[in-house]
C-alpha cells in the first residue's frame, strides 16, 4: 500500500475539478462565437433587407423606362 497519498478521493477529485475546468473554458469559447455570430447575422439581416429595397427601387426605374415615362 502506497501511503504518499493519504487521501486518494482527494486526488480523484482533484482530477475531475481540473477536467471540469477545461470543459467550462471551452464552453465560454464557443458561447463567446455565438454572440459573435448573432451580431454578424443581425448586420447581414440589415444588408440585405437594404439590397431587397435597393432592387425593388431599380426593378421600379426599369419598369418606368421600359414604359417610355422618362422623369
Amino acid at each position: 500500500m502506497d501511503y504518499s497519498d493519504p487521501y486518494p478521493a482527494d486526488s480523484e477529485q482533484f482530477m475531475l475539478i481540473e477536467h471540469m475546468s477545461g470543459q467550462v473554458e471551452k464552453i465560454e469559447t464557443a458561447m463567446q462565437d455565438m454572440m459573435s455570430n448573432t451580431v454578424n447575422i443581425e448586420r447581414l439581416q440589415k444588408d440585405v433587407e437594404k439590397i431587397l429595397s435597393d432592387i425593388e427601387k431599380l426593378k421600379d426605374k426599369q419598369r418606368t423606362f421600359s414604359n417610355g415615362d422618362t422623369q
